[in-house]
């Protein structure tokens, strides 16, 4: 595809439907009721036209916000690619929201009207919400046949808004990120230049295309004229089954998903797949990156974004990768990493990693409504991102914890996710999570939040343990055991809501 030919996000969809109208472009799987949806380029084109009519009948016009507020599925994309071509700017949420958090997040974004499905339509946002009965193609169709299948696309510019996006709201509350149409169709030529991606791989996405991770993934394969398999939600059980019979090339994974797959029953299909290349985010320990290769011989590499850059920001090299790092960072970006006192560190020291980008560009628009929050995030086209990392003499990203996570106790600075791998390591321990709590004379106490494997563990051998393995100021003073952790969507623990329960 020529560059040239590349004015906004829809011309992607338009050209693929032109030079390869009968080329499969999306297949949907609903794991729990046995649906498979397929539409090729040339229909999935129609259906977005359709899609353009009926909201512009429904008053929608360019610069509206249209807050998408359904599962992985066709229709999500079918209406994520629709406002594209309208220049309408989409609000995608989780559908597992909270009334108060959807309430939080329509109203902060200042979208126009949600679009729903009939399970998750219990709020009291807007009068003119629109409902779904299910989110299959079938009753999405329902909606939109009447309308013509021809739609005059909008003069939609590379700076026009494309998204808004909110954060996960690990440590604070969630802030809406806007991206550009630059912003994706930038990241998405550097993800499927780094992932070698062509027109004969199938990207299977198990993850939320609300997120930023779903959809640069989505948009980056179909960038080069492949196809996505997208599921309704990840199964270990399913995993390989679906790889097998969709002949997918390629996918991406978390940690947790990782792990579920490495615990999970041996299937044939595991070992008779088409999958080159797994990337994966978040921490995954040496011993369990090398089950991995033992059982499934599949290449991983650890990546590492956020969706004020819409999506990813280093990724590991295919060849040779060291996955115990973040890999390096994207060519389409410069970095700093800076001390407490704002000097750039030596290789093995720890600071904040700034990346240095365009605003518009590589670097988000800006929060929605924030202006402060974006002044402080990104400062002469530079973005402070509040991990704190450090690089080897390759210039191999490591992470070491988020700035506001790391505990300051009496001038020494704790990182949480030692202490947490050092947790980890002991045999009755499931999974942890250390946050820091306010003490007038320490600064701040260590707390171990602990998901154990059994009932057969105690606080005295926990600390015992620690106090084996760690310092000592940085044993923690509690340890509360609990059943399960408060997470995000992409399966980050929420440590503000476990500091805000355990008071």
């Amino acid at each position: 595809m020529n560059s040239r030919q590349i004015i906004n996000l829809d011309s992607i969809i338009k050209l693929h439907a032109k030079e390869n109208p009968s080329k499969t472009a999306l297949i949907f799987v609903d794991i729990d009721k046995n649906i498979e949806e397929t539409v090729t380029y040339h229909e999935l084109d129609i259906l977005i036209s359709k899609t353009c009519n009926y909201l512009k009948d429904n008053n929608y016009k360019k610069n509206d916000k249209l807050l998408i507020h359904i599962p992985n599925s066709i229709p999500f994309v079918i209406l994520l690619l629709a406002s594209f071509r309208m220049g309408i700017v989409a609000v995608t949420t989780n559908p597992n929201l909270t009334i108060r958090e959807l309430n939080y997040q329509f109203k902060q974004s200042g979208s126009k009207n949600i679009i729903s499905i009939q399970s998750n339509q219990n709020n009291n946002t807007s009068s003119s919400n629109v409902t779904l009965n299910n989110n299959t193609l079938v009753d999405f169709m329902n909606l939109i046949n009447k309308f013509d299948n021809k739609f005059a696309p909008e003069n939609v510019n590379l700076t026009d808004e494309a998204t808004v996006l909110f954060t996960s709201g690990t440590t604070n509350l969630p802030k809406g990120v806007i991206s550009t149409h630059s912003n994706y169709i930038n990241k998405i030529k550097s993800v499927s230049s780094i992932l070698r991606l062509n027109s004969n791989d199938r990207h299977y996405l198990t993850l939320p295309l609300f997120h930023t991770n779903g959809q640069y993934s989505l948009l980056a394969v179909l960038l080069k004229g492949g196809s996505a398999v997208i599921c309704s939600r990840f199964s270990a059980s399913n995993y390989f089954k679906i790889a097998v019979k969709y002949k997918v090339t390629l996918s991406t994974l978390f940690a947790s998903t990782i792990r579920m797959l490495l615990i999970s029953k041996k299937y044939k299909y595991e070992q008779n797949n088409n999958i080159r290349l797994i990337m994966f985010a978040q921490s995954v320990s040496e011993e369990e990156l090398k089950e991995w290769q033992n059982r499934f011989k599949i290449n991983l590499i650890q990546i590492y974004g956020m969706s004020e850059t819409t999506g990813m920001i280093s990724a590991n090299p295919i060849i040779n990768p060291k996955n115990m790092s973040m890999g390096k960072i994207l060519d389409i970006y410069k970095y700093r990493i800076l001390n407490e006192y704002g000097k750039n560190t030596n290789p093995f020291e720890a600071g904040e990693l700034v990346l240095l980008g365009i605003q518009n560009e590589t670097l988000m628009k800006g929060y929605i409504n924030e202006d402060e929050a974006t002044l402080q995030t990104i400062v002469n086209n530079e973005l402070y991102t509040g991990d704190i990392v450090y690089k080897d003499n390759e210039e191999f990203i490591y992470f070491v914890d988020r700035k506001n996570d790391v505990i300051k106790r009496s001038g020494e600075n704790i990182s949480t996710i030692e202490i947490e791998h050092v947790i980890l390591n002991h045999s009755k321990v499931k999974e942890v999570s250390v946050v820091g709590y306010p003490d007038k004379i320490m600064d701040y106490k260590i707390f171990a939040f602990i998901i154990p494997k059994n009932k057969e563990i105690s606080t005295k051998e926990i600390k015992e343990f620690c106090k084996i393995n760690l310092v000592s100021y940085k044993v923690p003073e509690k340890i509360i055991f609990v059943d399960k952790f408060p997470l995000t969507a992409v399966g980050k623990i929420q440590k503000y809501k476990l500091k805000e329960k355990y008071k």
